[in-house]
This record gives structure tokens, sequence and C-alpha cells, in this order.
């Protein structure tokens, strides 16, 4: 069982308090609300340390507890998909508590344990590649919880120049992550200000759209913070592994290779690439920074490269191929008369379908993919797995790296993303990427020796060496051991990866971040879950004020000028395309977890339906309806309303007909007389009966049905559940 632990080196540091504006804090408690409370999140911090290419960020945030009852805060987040998250602390009642790794599941079990017993606790996950969800459970009444975490990642390069993007909202995604509710990626916050501090000891940082003054500045938290960096120097860096020999990470520019490009661009013109680009510029979407960007692109080609262009949304089509001896395209004009024959945006994000129709029909030797990456419709190991090399530029303020990324990283490509709407660099830096010979990573087995890998158009050498006496910056220590471990995990075994991550105290897809207050005061109730939503993307609001302005008749234009090209080649329609979701994550109205009719009837002969049981034993009036219909009623409940009323019996939080349903059901000979031999309650046996069924959506109702129902007869319970249509557990 993971528990408090003092820090010890080389930990990181002690946290300092985050300042708190008074009147900023009090506008977030009266804007900010959720499901009728306040956001429990009242501040957000940011400390960036910037050194030969490596940028070590710490996160602060502040949750408190307004509400008279304990309260789960959790928050799903995007990070850079190569950052590597590596340090947890927590300031609780002036004692600061360090958490340590464990394998995924384990961790997850700790933290529950921990919930169920009373304890505070905090669990930090990877839900998705480059996604990330914060957990911190048990929070006090009137309690105030400052968590500290700390993830590092090599800048990007373009054009001799560093950039680090730190995001920090997303806008719609296409398609279903997988996930459950309580898990997904949400917006609809108001935006906030968040404390900057940045530190660059070799060079000079500049903030984009905004100033730093002595290092530091107030961003809004309704869009990504850009740093850029002008490195001075580029020496290597020192840290000390978990095992205690020393880590040499070396961070450079390769060497420009000559190897001629012979590569599929592939532009996506789904609808969100209608949006703009920046909040800075409302009147430049993504799609004509897009088009912008490769026209200033085609200049810097060679006479030898070979490229293709595609586009996609819910349907893909190739617009043509550019000539690999004269470099002009088939009607003679270049790459620019290629752009100008792009459709404008419209429809659904195919990636998956896109990429897949790529692969299968250009022969081209790597892709490109440009896009806002808003999408959950790929199947990332599927596309792995077809070996071609793929390459990312991302596009847009409230872009998302997740899924995209991590093909990219899988694929032995690069992403890189657009800090502004000038493309044409990155654009450029992405398809000089492509120039290097692609080689897959050699398996490790045994002691980690050397490994290198190349990122955001830099390369990267890792060298593990003897011990050495030399003094290190614990903080930065950590970070070099914590991100060479991370280049080494994809090499690895799974067992192996797992054990390295864990003794780095990394948070991966194998392991988690867990830390238990044992010496804090025990809750007695199920904590109300506060899921806290990201603020809305200054993109989509500026979007709004602008959709029936100039954009607007900008993108009536480029329809007509499309219309006029009778040429286009477009395929025909992919049959039942999939709707665009409405909101971040996904509405999913037919998913698993969405609410659900009563399971189906499983009759015997000494066992009646549901219905026919209420209408025996019950006299029948009007609303004997809701008592047949329990089950599609129970799934409406939203159990992280306040489940330590429902945990007490108390059904005044629902609404009257499910709290009709309920008492009823628990009249029934069968439930009276099941609760009657395990001691509980009637009506606590149905709500618990009833949590059961929506576990596998809602973690707050897996908690409640254990903490109703546990140490009951899971046979039994089975038996009365399948007998009310219950058995969705």
């Amino acid at each position: 069982m993971p528990t408090a632990q003092p820090p010890a080196a080389p930990s990181p540091a002690v946290p300092s308090s985050v300042t708190i504006d008074p009147l900023a804090a009090l506008m977030v408690g009266v804007l900010g609300r959720t499901r009728g409370h306040a956001l429990p999140l009242i501040a957000t911090a940011f400390d960036v340390t910037i050194d030969s290419g490596l940028a070590v960020v710490d996160t602060r945030r502040v949750f408190r507890n307004d509400e008279a009852a304990s309260i789960e805060a959790t928050i799903t987040f995007p990070l850079p998909v190569h950052a590597t998250l590596f340090a947890l602390e927590a300031r609780l009642d002036g004692r600061v508590l360090t958490a340590r790794a464990e394998r995924r599941k384990q961790a997850r079990l700790a933290y529950e344990d921990a919930l169920e017993r009373g304890k505070a606790a905090i669990l930090h996950e990877e839900v998705l590649r480059g996604v990330h969800m914060l957990s911190i459970g048990q929070i006090a009444p009137g309690a105030t919880i400052e968590v500290v975490t700390r993830w590092a990642a090599t800048l990007a390069v373009v054009q001799s120049r560093g950039q680090l993007r730190i995001p920090l909202t997303v806008g719609d995604i296409y398609g279903h992550s997988g996930l459950p509710d309580s898990d997904e990626l949400t917006c609809g916050a108001p935006a906030a200000q968040a404390e900057l501090v940045v530190r660059c000891r070799d060079g000079v940082v500049g903030l984009a759209g905004g100033s730093l003054q002595e290092g530091r500045a107030s961003v809004p938290t309704d869009r990504p913070i850009d740093l850029l960096v002008m490195q001075e120097t580029n020496h290597a860096l020192r840290g000390r592994a978990a095992d205690g020999r020393d880590v040499v990470l070396a961070i450079r520019r390769p060497d420009q290779p000559g190897r001629a490009l012979d590569a599929c661009v592939l532009v996506d013109r789904s609808g969100s690439m209608d949006g703009p680009c920046s909040a800075r510029e409302p009147g430049l979407t993504k799609h004509r920074a897009v088009t912008n960007g490769l026209r200033a692109m085609a200049e810097r080609l060679g006479r030898s490269d070979a490229i293709e262009l595609w586009q996609f949304n819910d349907r893909v089509n190739q617009v043509g191929r550019l000539n690999e001896e004269t470099g002009r395209a088939q009607n003679g004009r270049g790459l620019p008369s290629l752009v100008d024959m792009l459709a404008p945006p419209e429809g659904g994000t195919e990636i998956g379908n896109a990429l897949t129709q790529a692969i299968a029909r250009s022969q081209s030797r790597d892709l490109l993919l440009v896009t806002d990456g808003k999408s959950h419709a790929l199947d990332v190991q599927h596309l792995a797995r077809a070996g071609r090399r793929i390459a990312v530029v991302l596009v847009g303020e409230d872009s998302l790296e997740a899924n995209v990324g991590y093909l990219a990283s899988l694929t032995g490509g690069d992403i890189f993303v657009a800090q502004d709407g000038d493309l044409a660099d990155i654009l450029v830096a992405a398809l000089e990427s492509l120039r290097t010979p692609s080689a897959p990573v050699p398996k490790i087995e045994g002691t980690l020796d050397r490994i290198k890998a190349v990122r955001g158009g830099a390369e990267l050498e890792v060298e593990w060496t003897a011990a050495t006496e030399i003094a290190l910056d614990p903080i930065l220590s950590r970070a070099v051991a914590a991100l060479a471990a991370s280049l080494a995990l994809p090499a690895l075994d799974e067992a192996a990866a797992a054990e390295l991550a864990e003794r780095e105290g990394l948070v991966t897809h194998l392991t988690s971040l867990v830390l238990v207050d044992e010496a804090g005061a025990v809750q007695e109730t199920v904590p109300a879950m506060r899921k806290i939503p990201l603020p809305t993307p200054a993109t989509a609001v500026v979007a709004a004020a602008y959709d029936n302005g100039p954009r607007a008749a900008a993108m009536a234009a480029a329809r007509h000028r499309h219309e006029a090209m009778a040429s286009m080649p477009m395929p025909s329609p992919r049959s039942e395309p999939p709707d665009r979701a409405p909101r971040v994550g996904s509405a999913r109205p037919a998913a698993p977890g969405a609410p659900m009719a009563p399971s189906p009837l499983r009759r015997g002969p000494s066992f009646p339906g549901p219905a026919e049981l209420l209408e025996r034993f019950l006299p029948s009036r009007d609303g004997d309806r809701a008592l047949a219909e329990l089950a599609r009623l129970g799934a409406d409940i939203d159990w992280d309303a306040d489940p330590g009323k429902l945990q007490a019996g108390d059904l005044s939080g629902l609404d009257r007909e499910t709290r009709k349903a309920i008492r009823r059901a628990s009249t029934l000979p069968e439930v009276s007389a099941l609760a009657k031999k395990i001691g509980f309650q009637p009506v606590h046996l149905i709500v618990g009966l009833l949590a059961r069924a929506a576990a596998s959506r809602s973690r707050t109702a897996a908690r409640l049905a254990r903490a109703l129902l546990g140490g009951a007869p899971d046979t039994a319970l089975s038996d009365l559940a399948r007998r009310l249509g219950l058995a969705g557990a």
C-alpha cells in the first residue's frame, strides 16, 4: 500500500504555495460551476526551466472543497505526447506528501481502497497517450490541497529556434475515445488566469502572443502556452538514474541528409479546420493557414522531391502529384496549382480512414499528416502495423496530439506543432524529418547502455555510465533520468518496461503515481465526484463571434470556386458516416456506458420477469409503469451529485418517478426477504443494486455499490438483480 513518504533525495523540491488572488478565486467559484457546484480548482501556476533543449515544467493546482460533504475532484487534460511526467507532490494541512509509482492496476486499487477507508488520496494516470487524468479523492469539507506535478520534454527545433507548447484545453473531438464518461476530456469552464514563470539557463525565451516581465507573466487558460527559445549554447545534460548510474543526455540538431523526398501530404479538410487557427488572428482559419503554408513551402522543394497531395474529411481523395523529374505538378504549374484544388472544410475528421486509404493507394515512401488532430476515429496500432512512416503537423490552438502523436511515435515519424498561422517553416521542418532514413529502434536486452531517438527535429542521444561524485541539480537530474528512461521503454519488453517506469517514477500506460494521506482525518461517506472541465478554447469563442462576418463570406466564395472545378476527383461517399461528436470526447448515444434499456429477461420456471413481479405483488395504477422501468430510471441517476445522501437511504435528490420506483421495488417480497436475511434496509439494497448495474460507466456508482452491498453474498445479489432487470454489472 503506497503511503505518504517524506521527501527524499533526489525527489522533487518541496512545493511553495501558489499565491491565490482572493477576487480571482471568488470569480472562479461564482462563474465556474459544474452541476450547480463551485469548481474545486481555484488556482493554477506553471514554472518552466529550460536548459540545452530540455524543458522541465512544474504545474501547480490548488483545489478547495466549499461543499458540506467530502468530494473527489478529477480533471482530464492534454500533455505533449512525448512529455515524461515523473513526479507528484501534495501539500495538505501544512504537510508535504510525495507520490510513488505503482503498476497501473495496483495504483488504482490503492487509490480506491483509500477512498473506501475515508482517507484522502491522489492518483495521476495516463488514460490515453498524451491525455492524463488527475484525481484527488476525499477532500474534506473546507479543505484546500495543493498538487504539484512535474514533467519534462525536449524542445522542437524549427529553423534553429526551439519551441515548446503547454496545451491547456482542446476543442470538440470527432469520434469516440472509448473512455468512460468520468475519464473523458470535457470543456466548458470559463477562462481564468494562470501564473507563469520561465527560466532559460542558456538562451533567450519569449512568449508567443504575450511578453515575459523578468520571466513572469499571467496567461489565460483558454489557449496554449507557446514558448519560443533562441539557444546560445548546447551542452550535454547529466542526471542520475534510480539505479545510481549517471545518465548523459545530448540534444543536437541532426546533420541534414540529402535524400530526396517521397512523401504523401494528407491535408485535413474537416469542419473543425474551418475554425480560427489562433484567437489572435480570427480571420485566418486553420485550413487557410495550411494552404498558405503549402504554397510558401513549395519554393523550398528540390527538383528531385516527389510529393503527392491528398485531402480528407469523411472521404479521402488524391488531389495530384508532383512529377519526380521536373518538380512540377501534372498540369505543369507546381505545388501551388494543386493547393488551389483543395476543397473547403466540411464534414467529420475520419483520420483513420484517410490514412488507411492513402497507405493502400499511394506508392509514397512516407506520409505527412496535416491536421488539428481532433479525432478518435483511428486505430493507432493497426495503422502502425502498415509499415509506413507517418509524420504529423498539428494546426490550431485547440489541436490535440494524443492519437496522431502516438501514431507518429510508433511509426518512426515526428510531430510538430504550429504556434501561429505561419506554417511554412513548420511544414519544411516536418518534411526535412522525412529526408532522414527511418530505422526501427533495436530491442534492448540486459542493462541499459545507450539509445538514440529523434524528436521534434532534434536528435537525442543517451548514455548510461558509471556513477560519479559530480554534484547535480536535483530537479534537472531527475528530469534527465526520467526522460532517458522514457526513450528506452519502447525498446523493452512489457515486464522490463513496467519495472523501469516504476523504478524511475514515471506515469505511463503501464504505471501511475499514487499517494495516500494515512495521517489525515477519515471521511465517513462516498465522496461526490466533481469533474472539472477544461476552459472553452478561445478560438471557439472567436469562431462563434466571427461566423456571421467576413470569414463566412470568404468561405462561401471558396466553396463557389471549388464547385467550379469540375475536374476535381471526388469518390463516392462512404455509407453511414459517423456523426460529428458535439463535445470534447464523445456523446456516445449508443456506446457502452450510455443509458440503456432494461436487460433482457432471463426467464426460468419460477422466475417471473420484472413487470410480472410488480404486477403480482403491487396494485395496478398509473405509477406502476415506473416500477416496470426500474432499470431505465436507474440508468438516469446522477450518481456524482450527492452519493452521501443515497448511502444514507435519502432519496430526496432523485426525481419523483425514480423515488417511487425505488420505494415500491423495496416492498417486493423477494427484496424484503433478502434484505432481512443479510441485515440490510430494503431501500439500501435497491439503491445498491442500481449502483451495481451502473458501475461500469460511473466510478461513483461502483464505490456506492461497494459501500452499500459490501459483505452481501454475491450469488444472492446477482440472482435478485436478474429478477429485477438490473443485471448490468
